[in-house]
């Protein structure tokens, strides 16, 4: 439970946060006076921060050692005394006009949100994790069958989320214009429009002597476009900058560092996690001990959903470890967050 905190003791809870994230070393009092210009004694802030530290806090992890924030710290800092930090000091233009309508390579889901992770992983040196669209916010935007050669078939789907898949259909001769018509308008009745998630099993053909082609060809189609929908459907966990992990303190030593890295490795359940965090429907910041994974109590997550139209599709997040610089993560998430949503949601109106 948090209790309110005065003017002072906020003031000393900020200094210690903000040196504590930049140093990682304990805070002393001298060094909270010295460097804040505080017109006390170091003795009164001495009893402040040890006041603090049964309030829960500040914590002192050894006799004699300064004190560092607890997660109880932590949040108080994140939900009353962190500023937002300026978008401009964390994304130069080049990066941010990577998701401008302009830019040639938006229509590309899988390397949009591989964009989003890096440059995420780039302003906050944490490392990044991104969910693709989920299905249910997923449609089938356009479905477009031709005959490019007298022997192949090309089959192309297109989502709602700017996402491409096509299959290539071997048949035996050309088929003629009517027989192709036929199938264009089956496909578009059977599919267009309809929700990625409702598609994931393959419906009865139509009766034989509706068909002006072979059952054969029919099979191959409606195969290649169950493939085109599985594949759609797949909501990938895109990761970047998990070498920044390596440049903290903290995870220094193995035993700490390898249980984060392990589970970093199992996307099911960072996706789950990420799921969880982007119901809310705004940025959410996960510190320490409120993580439900064991393995990541020792992190903090910051994550915001992403948007498609006013639905969520996905999530966008850092880790790091609890001696995080939350405005900095905080701010680059919800901006590349907002920044999806509006790609995303030009692409589902435009494609």
């Amino acid at each position: 439970m948090m209790h309110p905190l005065d003017a002072r003791k906020a003031f000393i809870l900020r200094a210690v946060v903000q040196d504590y994230v930049a140093t990682a070393e304990p805070v002393g009092s001298e060094a909270v006076v010295e460097r804040y210009g505080l017109r006390v004694s170091s003795a009164t802030v001495r009893n402040e921060m040890a006041e603090m530290a049964e309030m829960g806090y500040l914590r002192q992890p050894h006799v004699s050692a300064g004190r560092i924030p607890s997660d109880l710290g932590y949040r108080y800092y994140v939900e009353h005394l962190m500023k937002p930090v300026p978008v401009s000091r964390l994304l130069s233009p080049q990066q941010t006009n990577l998701f401008s309508p302009s830019n040639p390579e938006i229509g590309e889901v899988e390397r949009l949100l591989q964009t989003a992770c890096r440059l995420l992983a780039e302003a906050t040196r944490y490392a990044s994790v991104a969910t693709a669209p989920e299905t249910n916010v997923v449609s089938i935007r356009h479905i477009l069958l031709s005959q490019p050669a007298p022997a192949k078939l090309l089959l192309v789907v297109v989502a709602s989320s700017g996402q491409v898949e096509h299959r290539l259909v071997p048949v035996s001769a050309p088929l003629s214009e009517q027989q192709m018509a036929w199938m264009d308008r089956v496909l578009q009745e059977r599919y267009s429009g309809r929700a990625v998630r409702d598609m994931f099993h393959a419906e009865s053909a139509p009766s034989l002597s509706e068909m002006p082609v072979a059952e054969p060809v029919w099979k191959l189609v409606t195969q290649a476009v169950q493939d085109c929908i599985e594949a759609l459907g797949q909501q990938e966990v895109f990761l970047d900058g998990i070498q920044h992990m390596l440049e903290q303190p903290e995870f220094r030593q193995a035993e700490r560092l390898y249980p984060v890295i392990a589970l970093l490795e199992q996307p099911q359940m960072l996706m789950r996690l990420l799921q969880r965090l982007g119901a809310s429907g705004r940025v959410q910041v996960l510190i320490g001990e409120e993580n439900p994974l064991p393995e990541m109590r020792c992190c903090s997550f910051v994550a915001s959903p992403y948007r498609i139209g006013d639905r969520v599709a996905g999530t966008v997040s850092v880790l790091g470890p609890t001696r995080m610089h939350y405005e900095i993560a905080t701010t680059a998430v919800e901006y590349i967050a907002q920044a999806l949503s509006r790609v995303l949601t030009y692409l589902s109106v435009s494609v």
